[in-house]
């Protein structure tokens, strides 16, 4: 199966006051940990979803070189998360994507294994329409959907995420797997939550 991330890179920073991508960790940034964490998962290609003006200089120069990488800009990012996830959709159509997985860029701690029990779930499970990250019973990012949910993906608007469709009985029609770690589906909305981030780096 060939399966792609779709990396949401697109989003307002509102509640930090800054791009919260470009803030440093160590050597790194922000917006750069989970990408090279995907990019040293076996995802066939990452779709970095940003917005019209943002030249991704967050992210260090080898990440925007690597080959699995494509850049997609999204013009109406400022419209809500659902549209960069369709011109992310729309890049996995034009490339007969398998399946993709939703990963948010300001989710700094996911892991590879997180990654690739996803792809290994839906290799083993291929009518799964989606696997999904939970955690203490609520669904959270990453998402792996099968290319059998493009087209209900592309019909969300507005600031709704994928989550939106994962709800009622449409849960019997694929997979969850439990995380027992908080910290792996912690996310840096606010300067507080970007000063954990740091304390947990330190303590690394």
């Amino acid at each position: 199966m060939k399966i792609a991330g779709i990396y949401l890179a697109a989003g307002n920073s509102s509640r930090m006051g800054s791009n919260k991508l470009a803030l440093p960790v160590g050597t790194m940034t922000v917006g750069s940990l989970a990408l090279e964490t995907a990019l040293k998962s076996s995802l066939d290609k990452v779709y970095i979803i940003t917005k019209d003006k943002d030249d991704a200089d967050w992210l260090p120069a080898e990440m925007k070189l690597d080959a699995r990488c494509s850049f997609i800009k999204c013009p109406t990012a400022h419209n809500g998360q659902s549209e960069s996830l369709r011109y992310g959709i729309q890049q996995a159509q034009t490339d007969r994507m398998d399946a993709v997985i939703v990963i948010l860029a300001d989710q700094p701690f996911i892991t590879v294994q997180m990654l690739e029990e996803m792809i290994a779930c839906t290799n083993n499970n291929q009518m799964c329409r989606f696997v999904a990250t939970t955690y203490e019973q609520t669904i959270m990012p990453p998402v792996l959907f099968s290319s059998s949910m493009y087209n209900e993906l592309m019909e969300l608007r507005g600031d709704k995420g994928a989550k939106a469709i994962l709800q009622g009985d449409f849960l019997q029609k694929g997979k969850l797997l439990p995380c027992a770690d908080k910290r792996l589906v912690f996310d840096v909305d606010t300067e507080a939550d970007y000063e954990a981030l740091q304390l947990i780096e330190k303590t690394k």
